[in-house]
């Protein structure tokens, strides 16, 4: 075995098993925030224009250009 294989063995390692569905849930609201324009606000709660109008602060907030 190589020192890099056994280099990339050992940060595998070290990361805990919850790191990489919490990476995931993030991209996906960093995804939603960020491209949704109004689709799945829409359809996640009965009050659409609430949830469309904190993601487009969101993306106000994060420098997206948005309009």
């Amino acid at each position: 075995m190589s020192t890099r294989a056994a280099a990339v063995r050992t940060v595998g390692a070290a990361l805990p098993q919850w790191v990489w569905p919490v990476l995931a849930l993030a991209l996906a609201l960093l995804y939603t925030v960020t491209f949704d324009a109004g689709f799945l606000s829409a359809r996640v709660a009965d009050s659409s224009m609430f949830l469309h109008e904190v993601f487009h602060d969101g993306r106000h907030l994060l420098g997206v250009p948005c309009h």
